[in-house]
């Protein structure tokens, strides 16, 4: 061999170790970095080993380099990427498995939650960085693609060796954790079976759609036979108000709870004093760090509503709402939704008479982040369009949004609700910041605690200010917050306030397993579904239900 034949031989072979490498390194990455030493970007990948030998097949079989080879090869690469990074962020945010098939619809949420917590000129900064980003890793793929085929190519009489070694180094990767070759050591953990089992779930859709339709059916067949006549309210008027985020980290963090005690105590206390007595508890939420939703769906029916799909059947079911059981008995149902900013028909399933989105609140001010409007101008807002109009007695759901994250960008409490008006009046009063750089959450606490706060008051000062004798006032949160600011906790409880002068409205409550005071302390957790069943329980008549069929009931109020 001459010296310029050995010099090219050696160049290729450089060539194709730093495309491997770069594929390798490319599919190690994790988030966040600092979770993976250096030396782990260096283990070997069994996703870009797969990529290695796929190109060796096509220099075999002597099929040309065209875009029908490099094309799915390069698509498959990004894939990986985007697939492992959603594999790492679900389970870290949201103590759940990663699913394609479901999660993958909500990149438009989250382009758009991007886009209302970050300046316009970030955003875009960031859309332009990534994109470049995207852009960079593709074309690299591509050239790393084309130059371990290239050295395949050349590299004729070592190649059937270097074939064997790749599906010898892929097999070894396979093998189970603690075997007597440790692949842990050497190979990162691959996402073959990880994606093998998101193609199951696809091609089993329909066998995950009959187990969500039967869950859904149970509860539907048990409504069948809870009473719900709703009779033992007595025309009572019913607030509930979902805190966006509000979870059990508020009361067993150290964290949180010193910033928000003495204001607990303050707000039991000033409640006590006009006659209105606090009971608290926990139930478990569907969902964890977010999707809401879940939260509201499985309070309103019941079901117990823990992922995207079971949610989209419940939505077309006959499971009937409980605004639909408070429209039966006479109620005027309300539900205030100021986060929803896009039109919604899938929200006629819940069955309430009056819905105001965001653009239905006539607002002037500005937005806080994610947050459309101060909730304190939501909660006003349905005061002077419903309650002081209102000839029934009211069912009214509020979601609040203020406690939404990022947490940097807050209102301020207004103490004269008449000034409130058409919201203009934000803009003449300083926003409440934070150093909170999104999405980063760890420094957060302190402006978590603040939303939450913020919510509490306001809830109080409604209550002191406008809510009637007889009324139940109920208080949850939908779920905790983001793991970042509960840390390494696995618990998904959140908590529940319920509020009243009535003692009889109450005593139900009581019987249930509720606790004075406005700081839960139960240990065990419920789920969220159960306070349905045992709300209508509580407060309809069965025999006056089996009676009231096809009829309506009108409530016996008592002024």
């Amino acid at each position: 061999m001459s010296i310029t034949e050995k010099r090219n031989k050696n160049h290729s072979a450089m060539k194709f170790a730093a495309a491997a490498i770069y594929l390798n390194v490319l599919l190690n990455i994790r988030y966040p970095a600092s979770d993976l030493p250096i030396w782990g970007l260096l283990k070997m990948s069994p996703e870009a080993l797969g990529i290695i030998l796929i190109i060796w097949l096509t220099v075999v079989l002597k099929i040309r380099f065209q875009p029908a080879v490099y094309i799915p090869l390069t698509l498959g690469a990004v894939f990986l990427r985007l697939f492992k990074l959603g594999d790492v962020l679900i389970p870290m945010y949201f103590y759940r498995t990663f699913n394609l098939y479901l999660d993958s619809r909500f990149l438009p949420d989250l382009f758009h939650l991007l886009y209302t917590t970050l300046s316009h000129r970030a955003f875009f900064f960031w859309i332009i960085v990534a994109g470049l980003l995207l852009a960079g890793m593709v074309i690299l793929i591509w050239l790393s693609i084309k130059t371990i085929y290239n050295c395949l190519q050349t590299a004729s009489d070592h190649r059937w060796v270097a074939g064997i070694i790749i599906a010898g180094l892929i097999g070894i990767s396979l093998l189970p954790g603690g075997s007597r070759l440790e692949p842990d050591r050497f190979f990162e953990r691959g996402l073959f079976f990880r994606v093998a089992e998101e193609v199951n779930f696809i091609f089993q859709v329909k066998v995950h759609h009959a187990r969500h339709t039967q869950v859904i059916g149970s509860a539907l067949e048990k409504s069948r036979t809870t009473p719900t006549t709703l009779d033992k309210l007595r025309g009572a008027d019913v607030f509930v108000f979902f805190i966006e985020s509000y979870g059990q980290t508020i009361f067993d963090n150290a964290r949180h709870f010193p910033l928000i005690k003495s204001d607990l105590a303050e707000i039991e206390k000033e409640l006590n004093a006009r006659g209105f007595e606090v009971l608290s508890n926990f139930v478990s939420s569907p969902t964890y760090g977010g999707a809401s939703w879940l939260a509201h769906a499985t309070f309103s029916t019941g079901v117990h509503t823990n992922n995207q799909m079971r949610y989209n059947i419940l939505l077309t079911s006959q499971v009937k709402t409980l605004a639909r059981y408070f429209n039966e008995a006479g109620y005027r149902t309300v539900r205030a939704m100021p986060g929803t900013q896009w039109p919604w028909p899938q929200g006629e399933f819940y069955g309430y008479q009056s819905k105001y989105y965001a653009w239905n609140f006539d607002y002037r001010g500005p937005m806080y982040g994610w947050s459309t409007m101060p909730d304190q101008y939501v909660i006003d807002f349905i005061r002077r369009r419903e309650m002081e109009i209102s000839t029934q007695p009211l069912f009214v759901e509020f979601n609040l949004v203020s406690s939404h994250a990022p947490f940097h960008l807050q209102p301020p409490y207004i103490a004269d609700w008449s000034l409130i008006g058409d919201g203009a009046i934000y803009r003449k009063l300083e926003t409440i910041t934070f150093p909170i750089t999104w999405p980063d959450l760890s420094n957060a606490a302190e402006g978590y605690v603040a939303s939450i706060r913020y919510e509490l008051k306001v809830i109080t000062e409604f209550i002191k200010q406008y809510v009637k004798e007889r009324a139940i006032i109920i208080i949850l949160g939908d779920h905790q917050p983001n793991v970042q600011l509960t840390g390494k906790n696995h618990v998904w409880a959140v908590p529940v306030h319920v509020i009243s002068r009535n003692a009889d409205l109450l005593r139900p409550f009581k019987n249930r397993g509720f606790l004075p005071g406005l700081v839960p302390s139960q240990k065990t957790h419920r789920g969220m579904e159960s306070l349905t069943f045992e709300f209508l329980e509580d407060f309809s008549t069965p025999e006056l239900s089996k009676g009231l069929t096809h009829h309506h009931q009108q409530p016996v109020i008592i002024k």
